[in-house]
């Protein structure tokens, strides 16, 4: 893949990095989540030190007591230097011209095997679907962000469709972003957009023509269709990968974790 994957990411929302660890460090990486998969939280997730200054930080140690023993930190400074790689910073600078491509979060966790979607079609920042954001999560303005996480999700077992497969609706950040602006200006009132179901009813049932002043027909009429379609069948949207492999995406766009209906799947994830 060209290393110029910029324009790909900003128009889709997303993009696949092929082979972005190789063999022996995807080894590394299951071992890695396995060793430390025991002292998961309740969402099953193990967090890791993101940065090397974290290290030195010893009032962070407190917040990572449950994780933290002398194999955590070799393992934390490991997965830290993996992102430092050139190969992996070229990605990530290609895509990051105007921003800062610094890692803000390193995690990883292991989904059984099941016949239970590990997530069903959502946008991430959206207050939980609450219907009342200042109730329930102390937000006096009411805002809601503006600002999406980019998040790289790195496979360390093979994932297809029925197996595990991340799924992601193209080009719907940007109609997820702008839900976000008419709710902040007031131009409609907030609603829970956080699954798809919720994005639909906003955009084609009750606001369409105050999209249609910010978003061309074409988008708007692309999304629906696609939303329609991934709710009924999401073999279209699902992205296989091999372990090693990488998708970066706009957590902004609406997208689900299929069931891994064969094996167990096993994900890091670094957020930018």
């Amino acid at each position: 893949m060209s290393l110029n994957i910029g324009e790909e990411y900003d128009k889709k929302g997303f993009v696949v990095i092929k082979n972005l660890i190789d063999k022996k460090d995807i080894q590394k990486f299951s071992e890695i989540a396995i060793r430390h998969d025991h002292k998961s939280s309740a969402n099953k997730i193990v967090d890791y030190f993101y940065d090397y200054l974290r290290f030195l930080d010893f009032r962070l140690y407190p917040k990572y007591f449950k994780f933290i023993d002398l194999r955590y930190l070799v393992d934390s400074y490991y997965l830290i230097s993996k992102s430092k790689h050139k190969d992996w910073k070229m990605y990530m600078s290609s895509i990051y011209k105007k921003t800062s491509n610094s890692v803000s979060r390193i995690d990883s966790y292991i989904s059984k095997k099941s016949d239970e979607d590990i997530l069903e079609w959502h946008t991430d920042q959206a207050f939980g679907g609450a219907t009342h954001p200042p109730e329930f999560f102390g937000n006096a303005s009411g805002k809601v962000p503006t600002e999406n996480i980019n998040k790289l999700f790195l496979h360390i077992t093979d994932v297809k469709y029925k197996n595990g497969a991340f799924s992601y609706i193209p080009y719907s950040h940007k109609i997820n972003l702008a839900i976000r602006e008419l709710i902040n200006t007031q131009v409609i009132k907030y609603k829970p957009f956080l699954l798809l179901q919720d994005a639909i009813n906003l955009v084609e049932n009750e606001h369409k023509d105050k999209f249609l002043k910010i978003l061309d027909d074409y988008e708007i009429e692309t999304f629906l269709s696609n939303a329609k379609n991934a709710l009924q069948n999401d073999e279209e949207f699902t992205i296989e990968c091999k372990a090693g492999d990488a998708v970066l995406f706009n957590d902004f766009g609406y997208h689900k974790g299929t069931a891994p209906k064969i094996s167990d799947r096993i994900i890091f994830r670094y957020f930018y």
